[in-house]
C-alpha cells in the first residue's frame, strides 16, 4: 500500500498511456504489419483471376468496377457495383465488402488501380478479394527484346 502512495504520480501518468497503447493496438482501423504475407499472392499471381476462371470461385460474386465512368466489365452480364477508386475507403463501401459472403472481384481498365485497391483492402484484413482482368498475361512482355545496334563512333 505504501508503494502505491509513493509512486501514485508515476502510476497516474503511465497507466493512461498504457491503456491508450493497448486500445490503439487492438483497434480495427489500422493496417496489419506482415508485408511478406501480402506480397506473396502478388508474386504467385494467386490474387489475379480472368473472366473465364470466375466460374471456379464458390459463392456469390461481388463485381466492383473501380473506374470513375463505370465503363463496365467486358464479358460480364451480372450486376456490378460502380465505386470510384478514390472513394473505396468510405465506410458505406467497406461495409458492403465486409458483409458480402463470397469473392469480391475488383476491376479497372488500369490493372494498377485494381492492384493498389487489392493491397489496401488485403492489408486492412479483408479476405477473398481478387483482381479481375481481361488479359491472363498482363505482366508478360508482348514484344521480343532487341538491344540497340547503333555503332558509336570512336573519338
Amino acid at each position: 500500500m505504501s508503494l502505491i502512495k509513493n509512486y501514485k504520480v508515476v502510476i497516474a501518468v503511465v497507466l493512461p498511456i498504457l491503456i491508450l497503447v493497448l486500445f490503439r493496438s487492438f483497434g480495427t482501423n489500422h493496417f496489419k504489419s506482415d508485408a511478406k504475407k501480402w506480397a506473396e499472392p502478388s508474386a504467385m499471381r494467386s490474387n489475379i483471376i480472368t473472366i473465364e476462371k470466375t466460374g471456379t470461385l464458390s459463392g456469390e460474386k461481388l463485381f466492383l468496377n473501380l473506374d470513375d465512368g463505370g465503363s463496365g466489365i467486358n464479358g460480364i452480364t451480372r450486376d456490378e457495383l460502380n465505386i470510384p477508386s478514390d472513394s473505396i475507403l468510405c465506410k458505406k463501401y467497406l461495409n458492403i465488402i465486409r458483409n458480402h459472403d463470397g469473392p469480391v472481384l475488383l476491376f479497372s481498365t488500369e490493372t494498377a488501380v485494381s492492384a493498389r485497391i487489392w493491397m489496401i483492402l488485403s492489408q486492412m484484413g479483408y479476405k477473398n478479394i481478387y483482381i479481375l482482368t481481361n488479359d491472363a498475361d498482363n505482366e508478360v512482355f508482348k514484344s521480343k527484346f532487341r538491344p540497340d545496334t547503333l555503332i558509336r563512333p570512336e573519338h
